[in-house]
């Protein structure tokens, strides 16, 4: 089923439909896309590997814990700001941000002791049916990793200390930012008459990218 298609059923879901007519009074045969958002029903699941293999956190702004693929994604903060992943034609390591405020305490002490770093990032986009309470669809908004992370806390309110945290993501494209070492080839030299034996260059390579150049006058 090609995206479209899922984005399709949910238009015409019944329970969706009732939903939008215990709000509105007004019954419909098939929903747009606006009466679908109006529902209330559209979350975003994110969950996080970490890079040294201890474990996942899974994590979603749905006022409730929701199951979804048989895990649980436990309710945090509230995600201020989930930015749009750009387009493009091209392939480039086009990277996004997060905003969450009121993180609970012991993710602060995940990110402080930098559980984030390189971890694995995939947030998906889903829709809970509004009656039973179960995820009816979802769909892939971004996957990455992070590349930095920024905690607020503000303590100047006497009655309540608030905090927000902010993500930096890269794409996965991101393993492709790196620069080639420069090898000579010996091969190339090799070829010439005269050199087939010649191993001189053979080491070159190995010096190039490990040793220390210095020069004296």
């Amino acid at each position: 089923m090609t995206p479209i298609q899922a984005f399709e059923q949910l238009l015409t879901n019944d329970d969706f439909k009732k939903m939008y007519e215990l709000q509105t009074g007004r019954t419909v045969a098939k929903l747009t896309q606006e009466q679908l958002f109006s529902t209330g029903s559209m979350y975003h699941c994110v969950k996080i590997t970490f890079a040294d293999n201890t474990g996942e956190l899974r994590l979603t702004d749905c006022g409730r814990d929701i199951t979804f693929n048989n895990q649980v994604y436990l309710a945090t903060g509230d995600f201020i700001d989930i930015q749009n992943p750009q387009r493009s034609k091209e392939i480039n390591n086009t990277g996004m941000s997060i905003k969450v405020s009121n993180v609970r305490s012991d993710y602060i002490t995940l990110i402080q002791q930098g559980k984030f770093e390189r971890a694995n990032l995939d947030i998906r986009l889903v829709f809970i049916n509004p009656l039973k309470g179960t995820v009816v669809n979802d769909f892939g908004v971004f996957n990455g990793e992070f590349d930095a992370s920024i905690i607020t806390i503000d303590n100047s309110s006497q009655e309540e200390c608030t905090n927000e945290s902010e993500f930096k993501i890269n794409s996965f494209w991101a393993v492709l930012d790196k620069s080639a070492r420069a090898h000579c080839t010996p091969g190339v030299h090799k070829s010439y008459p005269g050199n087939e034996t010649d191993t001189f260059f053979d080491h070159v390579g190995k010096w190039n990218s490990e040793a220390i150049w210095t020069s004296r006058k």
